[in-house]
């Protein structure tokens, strides 16, 4: 992001009511993260979705079954709020379909009671017909306990063993604590003419939000194959995504 610019994405989707920017951290009134410059997300209608990906590595590492890390640090300046209906979406997980058809598998979304993160396998019941484990099917969430911290950079970290049967896995941890941890599950579609491109969105994508516009923003995107060491007194880990 300290390009100022938007640049070093692949591509940005944008539905309704909601867009992305490069901003200054100054500029919003929050501190800021690894440098001046931020990624802001906001859904600023009743209902909308902006989603910031970046394919070629994602989709290279997938392609070999390599598993890597995703890591980034977020900041939200208010707890948003909505009703059981509605929804709150940060990131996705998406792989494409035999058809060529573009579905989200995994999903990292907002419970609207509590404001912490739920896991969901097939957000649009689109996913491969049997999973996440063998023998399973249709939607599933997984909770956490851990409301997402307001006013303050919180640090994300996602591990991905890429995987269209089940030998996939699924870590995520929240400044340095486990939220979910799942092995022998699937992550992506399998490969065929059109199917089992993978790649991750970034996204702020809900209904019904208070405060409208709802906010968050992102810095230091990262991917990797190894655990990084992101400081702010999380644990110094440097780790194989193979041992996780």
């Amino acid at each position: 992001m300290e390009l100022g610019d938007l640049s070093e994405w692949s591509q940005k989707v944008n539905t309704d009511a909601a867009d992305s920017w490069a901003v200054t951290a100054v500029s919003e009134g929050i501190p800021p993260q690894g440098g001046e410059w931020v990624l802001k997300q906001s859904v600023t209608g009743s209902v909308g979705g902006t989603r910031m990906a970046r394919y070629p590595e994602i989709a290279a590492l997938a392609k070999a079954g390599t598993p890597f890390f995703v890591s980034w640090w977020d900041y939200y300046p208010a707890r948003i709020s909505f009703g059981p209906a509605d929804s709150f979406s940060i990131f996705y997980i998406n792989s494409t379909d035999s058809a060529g058809g573009q579905n989200p598998v995994w999903g990292l979304v907002f419970d609207p009671n509590s404001f912490a993160l739920q896991l969901l396998w097939s957000p649009n019941a689109a996913a491969p017909a049997e999973g996440p484990h063998a023998a399973e099917s249709g939607k599933r969430a997984y909770g956490s306990a851990c409301p997402v911290p307001i006013g303050q950079w919180v640090l994300f970290e996602v591990m991905i063993r890429p995987a269209a049967d089940f030998t996939g896995a699924l870590k995520v941890w929240m400044n340095g604590e486990v939220l979910f941890d799942l092995e022998q599950v699937k992550t992506r579609f399998p490969d065929s003419e059109l199917g089992g491109l993978m790649w991750l969105n970034h996204d702020a994508y809900g209904s019904g939000l208070t405060p409208t516009p709802a906010t968050h923003y992102i810095d230091d995107v990262a991917i990797s194959l190894r655990r990084l060491r992101r400081g702010r007194g999380w644990p110094e880990r440097d780790e194989e995504a193979e041992d996780d």
